[in-house]
């Protein structure tokens, strides 16, 4: 267990100091500069393709991606239009990336041909918010000719059923009961993610860990491929992909298990990404999500696994699975799916941080009384809860919002913090789950000494809120994870 520092080249990012406020910065990324490596990691293996944003050849126009060289040769890639390509960025550490954020994607040239059942795709990079489906690489191209001649993503992460954030190959498997699945969940710190497919079997990986499904596809000989989006239903809603891309490998061949386990190992030693132990869900609804100018790579789960920040240690997997509009029940839902989020632990620590109660005292119409213990029940319920479950949990003491709402959400602020909670829940010295949870008082966040997530005039104050008197801006939301002027109050200190 190590405490948060945050990082001292980086004080903008969660300050605004005494003077003009600073534009809310991305805390995911730095400034400018240089790759730090002087040229790409050495692969054990020869790909197809590869593209990677720092020594690739780019052309670009307005911060954008509108063509990039493959370092092997065969199939560059190209923006199919002005501003549809990836933004072009560099992460606090020196390291170029190119950022999707949906409605952005790359064609492959129809050099590159692939056998869906036997070829495989990497990928280095950070998963966003992935709330829906998740195309990473797509085989065949709309731009090349025939769209019925595309398949769905090689690569992707999707929800499916209210299902945790898997890596998928075409959509399979679909749930999370087979062998090694909670290793598959698609989170927001550095990665190595992968599959290989071949005749009778298909292999995920992410980092130096894979499961398998049987699952293999008859179409062969499928010429180009997309990034960022499914090039099979280009125009359906949801089919776009976000996340950050470090690179790209593409091999025209199925891989041995040794070959993809020996080629994983070297970029994560190439990248310094250590294996997963621990991890932490962040819940609730469109405060937790992220809305307005909190894009889906600026989102709380972009903030803590930011490069360089400090906020958290690099072998958390963090994963965001609020959505917007939600209350308890709808948390529920993703509680109990059968793939759902609490069923896939790793060896370590596995926390829940979840604020949720603006909707359920809005349009759900609960006092804060009703919502306290709706809210209790869905923490310990025997056998399904989350507690009951093994879980750690956060809860985050909800931050201000509108006139209407401040009677509700002061009176629940005060069931949080009576100790009575502890017995409640099960959590006090002597029960049950004594330990595993806590209050976080992310509503007395201070910056520059003065409250900001207090009261119903913090709430108007456009500095940290949108203007809504509910959803926080990019500078809040970062100064909510990182808890402002004391890191305890932070949603990640002490992990």
């Amino acid at each position: 267990m190590i405490g948060v520092s945050i990082d001292p080249a980086l004080p903008t990012r969660f300050h605004t100091g005494s003077g003009p406020v600073n534009p809310p910065p991305d805390p995911n990324t730095g400034g400018g500069g240089s790759d730090p490596d002087p040229e790409p990691a050495t692969l054990p293996l020869t790909p197809a393709a590869r593209w990677h944003p720092a020594f690739s050849t780019i052309t670009e126009n307005a911060g954008r991606i509108t063509g990039a060289t493959d370092l092997m040769g065969l199939a560059d890639v190209s923006a199919s239009g002005t501003g549809l390509g990836p933004k072009i960025m560099t992460d606090a550490l020196g390291r170029k990336f190119w950022r999707f954020e949906g409605y952005e994607y790359l064609n492959a040239a129809n050099n590159l041909v692939l056998s869906s059942r036997d070829m495989a795709v990497f990928m280095v990079g950070r998963f966003h918010r992935v709330s829906n489906k998740c195309p990473v690489f797509s085989m065949g191209t709309v731009a090349g000719g025939n769209p019925a001649n595309t398949l769905g993503a090689a690569l992707e992460a999707s929800v499916l059923s209210r299902s945790a954030p898997m890596v998928r190959g075409y959509s399979y498997p679909r749930n999370s009961t087979y062998p090694g699945a909670e290793w598959l969940v698609a989170g927001s710190q550095m990665q190595v993610v992968g599959v290989v497919g071949g005749s009778t079997v298909t292999n995920l990986w992410i980092n130096d860990r894979h499961a398998d499904t049987t699952k293999p596809y008859p179409v062969i000989d499928v010429a180009g491929a997309e990034i960022g989006r499914y090039a099979k239903t280009p125009g359906s809603a949801g089919n776009w992909g976000t996340f950050d891309l470090y690179e790209m490998i593409v091999f025209d061949r199925q891989l041995t298990t040794p070959e993809a386990g020996g080629l994983t190992a070297d970029l994560m030693a190439h990248y310094n990404i250590p294996s997963l132990t621990n991890q932490l869900v962040l819940e609730g609804d469109s405060i937790m999500q992220g809305t307005d100018d909190v894009t889906t790579g600026l989102a709380a789960n972009m903030v803590l696994t930011g490069p360089n920040t400090g906020l958290l240690p690099p072998d958390w997997r963090v994963v965001n699975v609020a959505s917007s509009g939600n209350q308890v029940g709808d948390l529920r839902l993703r509680r109990d799916a059968t793939s759902g989020w609490p069923l896939l632990k790793l060896p370590g620590q596995n926390v829940l941080a979840v604020e949720i109660g603006r909707n359920d005292f809005g349009s759900g119409g609960r006092s804060a009384t009703s919502h306290y213990n709706n809210f209790v029940a869905y923490l310990n319920t025997s056998s399904t809860g989350v507690l009951n479950r093994g879980w750690t949990v956060r809860v985050m003491a909800n931050i201000a919002s509108g006139s209407s709402f401040t009677a509700k959400i002061e009176a629940y602020r005060a069931l949080l913090r009576d100790p009575a909670l502890l017995t409640d829940t099960g959590t006090g010295p002597t029960q049950p789950f004594a330990g595993q949870l806590s209050v976080v008082d992310t509503d007395l966040i201070t910056d520059n000494g003065d409250l900001i997530f207090a009261t119903t005039a913090d709430a108007t104050n456009t500095t940290y809120y949108v203007g809504d008197s509910t959803h926080l801006n990019v500078l809040g939301t970062a100064l909510r994870m990182s808890g402002g002027d004391d890191p305890t109050k932070g949603v990640s200190y002490g992990l």
